[in-house]
């Protein structure tokens, strides 16, 4: 089987359609409805086919370090061409979340774009809901996240036919290529947690991020999110003085390794990079605690016994931080945009097995870290 098309179900064919009709009820109640609307549900095709994952092959130029200006420099204080008239807004925490209401993504102007930045920047994460952003296409969608930067193109996974720069995120049981790429729900330990920032092997990672629903479970498929600015305040004064300095060797090499030995893309060549362990924000000054899971691979200069236990004891503060984490629960028309620089974040495969998840990620590229 190639991996650069998506299975799709067909249409139902004239027997099972008689098998359907002979089962439906003339007379019941709403309850009786929604339950026949959710069977019918699963078993067509997902809602966005034109949003499903291809695995092309491209082969892309390397990253090259360019200038980079945070849009959130140019907002203002109050955010007052994000918070329209008639919007509100209310902390998620107190230390991280932002869920808005009464805004649209997909009208705001320039000046709203930055005001958002800088939002993201300092509540780590924005939740907005019932959003038309899903249904403006990918061009006006590509549009939109283009204002924060270059937008970052997945080294390794699927992606809409003709737009690299979206990373499809898509769980489907029913459908036998990613049944076989990606292994839809099957998780290989006690938990499917694993907290990270992404693509943080770049020279410039992501930045803000956008992440929309298409399709969701009813319960499950959240993601999780930890404030890594918060954890950093954490800490004391003492111990904050020994990280200052410190850097991080970060790789991508086995993702791509991984990829390559499942038939499926390679589009970059695989890159290693150093980046501070504690970074800052271009435009809050806030310091991060930039430690995260995945392609972080040691603090430079340590032997490994060393690395690993500082490592360890900076990612329990982050698991163990309840109290700087939130989490997002994605219905259709919700979309999540955080500031990659300033959240951890980790996906969970709680959801049933055949249940279909389709979101869609962009993310634009920030500064490098600093």
């Amino acid at each position: 089987m190639s991996y650069t098309t998506t299975t799709v179900e067909q249409l139902p064919s004239k027997e099972e359609i008689i098998n359907r009709v002979s089962r439906l009820r003339l007379v019941g109640d709403q309850e009786d409805k929604a339950e026949i609307e959710q069977q019918e549900t699963k078993r067509i095709g997902p809602k966005y086919p034109a949003y499903l994952p291809v695995w092309d092959k491209t082969k892309f130029p390397d990253w090259e370090e360019i200038p980079h200006i945070d849009p959130g420099s140019r907002a203002t204080k109050e955010k007052k061409n994000l918070f329209v008239s008639g919007s509100t807004h209310r902390e998620i925490t107190p230390a991280i979340g932002e869920e808005i209401e009464g805004v649209q993504l997909s009208q705001l102007t320039p000046e709203g774009l930055d005001d958002l930045a800088l939002l993201a920047a300092e509540r780590g994460l924005l939740v907005f809901r019932k959003q038309d952003f899903k249904d403006i296409g990918p061009e006006k969608q590509l549009e939109i996240v283009r204002h924060f930067g270059r937008l970052h193109i997945h080294p390794t996974m699927g992606h809409p036919e003709g737009y690299p720069e979206m990373h499809v995120v898509y769980r489907d049981p029913k459908d036998s290529t990613i049944s076989r790429y990606v292994k839809s729900n099957e998780v290989q330990k006690i938990s499917s947690v694993q907290w990270h920032a992404d693509h943080v092997a770049e020279i410039q990672p992501p930045g803000i991020t956008f992440f929309f629903a298409l399709e969701a479970p009813p319960s499950g498929g959240d993601t999780i999110f930890a404030s890594a600015t918060e954890a950093y305040n954490r800490l004391s004064d003492e111990f904050k003085k020994r990280l200052e300095g410190l850097s991080v060797v970060h790789t991508n090499k086995g993702m791509l390794e991984h990829s390559e030995a499942s038939g499926g893309p390679v589009r970059f060549t695989p890159r290693e990079t150093l980046h501070p362990l504690v970074r800052t924000h271009p435009v809050t000054g806030e310091k991060i605690l930039a430690i995260h899971g995945g392609h972080a691979t040691r603090i430079y200069g340590y032997k490994q016994e060393e690395s690993d236990y500082l490592f360890n004891f900076l990612l329990d503060v982050l698991a163990k931080g309840h109290d700087f984490q939130t989490r997002v629960h994605y219905q259709e028309g919700t979309v999540a945009v955080w500031d990659n620089r300033t959240v951890l974040h980790s996906a969970l495969y709680d959801f049933k097995g055949d249940e279909r998840r389709h979101v869609i990620r962009i993310a634009a590229m920030a500064e490098t870290p600093f």
